[in-house]
């Protein structure tokens, strides 16, 4: 069984360090997953991208508009300028809507580290074995006090017994 242990660094280079240094002290690259707005180069390891509502929805609604021109432009050809800026508006709205429900289910699990998120910080998931999960969050603790370990849970504070 595995645990999923947070980890948030302030300074996206330091979570890069703790990640490097734990690849090559023989720990698998596909347990780790980094999220943040600026994601380090060059991290053997899955990452995702960060976003605000407001970025996801604008890029939500370019994607749809851009799409319906398109199907609109290719398959009915000769429309009414009216016509054709109704449906560019359809897909900006429905591109946008779609964006922004996934982007919130995408980001609800993260929810407490919004702020940090915003800030520019790096969240670090780590799926480890549930025997491995203490001595990695001891680990840190001791040797990376710029790292804040936030344990299993991502708000940071220990599950109710």
């Amino acid at each position: 069984m595995t645990t999923r242990i947070y980890i948030r660094a302030r300074d996206p280079q330091n979570g890069r360090r703790l990640v490097e240094e734990l690849i090559a002290d023989g720990i698998d690259p596909g347990v780790f997953t980094l999220i943040g707005k600026q994601i380090p180069d060059g991290v053997p390891v899955h990452t995702r991208r960060w976003r605000d509502d407001s970025s996801a929805a604008l890029r939500g609604a370019l994607v749809g508009s851009a799409l319906m021109l398109a199907i609109s432009l290719l398959l009915l050809q000769a429309l009414p300028p009216f016509a054709l800026l109704t449906l560019i508006a359809i897909g900006a709205v429905i591109g946008g809507g779609w964006w922004l429900r996934r982007n919130r289910s995408a980001n609800l699990p993260l929810s407490a580290q919004q702020e940090a998120l915003e800030d520019g910080e790096l969240l670090i998931l780590a799926d480890l074995p549930e025997v491995e999960a203490p001595g990695l969050e001891e680990r840190v603790n001791q040797r990376h006090p710029e790292l804040l370990v936030l344990g299993p849970d991502a708000g940071g504070s220990p599950p109710f017994p």
